[in-house]
């Protein structure tokens, strides 16, 4: 059912393509999407809809686009989510363990924690080492984080409602096996 569901939904965007605009000053009118339906050959994944790879791109490609709509009115990315929340769980955290847990590299984290700062979301604190900065929330950082968690769980009830709750508990059992340290 999933994977007919992946391939129709696919198919779909494919068809939606826009095909070519009208040109100012010329008499060419751009197609309809029915149009371009009807010219462009349907395109088949039968060699990608068995592979995991593709279905788990598929539902990333879903899930960051809920997720990013979601929480565009607070203007939070998924990582600096993730970030905001394993600091909370872990006030004091370095910035070196930060981007170790979360897989982004030392350099990489630098600028999403460089904006949380500057939004006035968390502050760094030096640590006994001088080179080392100790991470934690702000009162506002706190206060964004809890709307934002509010906003999460309807992210996440959309996920559930698409999968059904077994569906989505089966899921989590499956994905949980790559958060694993192995």
């Amino acid at each position: 059912m999933m994977r007919t569901n992946l391939a129709n939904q696919t198919k779909r965007r494919v068809a939606r393509m826009p095909g070519p605009k009208a040109v100012p000053g010329r008499d060419i009118e751009a197609p309809t999407a029915h149009e371009i339906g009807k010219r462009r050959p349907e395109v088949r994944l039968d060699g990608l809809t068995s592979l995991a790879g593709y279905l788990i791109r598929q539902a990333q490609l879903w899930v960051f686009a809920d997720f990013n709509t979601t929480l565009a009115p607070l203007d939070i990315r998924p990582a600096q989510y993730s970030m905001l929340v394993v600091i909370r769980d872990n006030p004091g955290l370095s910035q070196m363990a930060l981007s170790e847990v979360l897989g982004i590299s030392r350099s990489g984290i630098i600028p999403p924690l460089d904006e949380l700062q500057s939004r006035k979301l968390l502050k760094r604190t030096a640590a006994s080492d001088r080179r080392t900065h100790a991470l934690r929330l702000t009162t506002e950082g706190k206060a964004l984080l809890a709307h934002a968690d509010s906003l999460v769980q309807q992210h996440e009830q959309r996920l559930m409602d698409k999968v059904g709750a077994r569906g989505h508990q089966q899921l989590l059992n499956v994905l949980e096996v790559f958060g694993r340290d192995s």
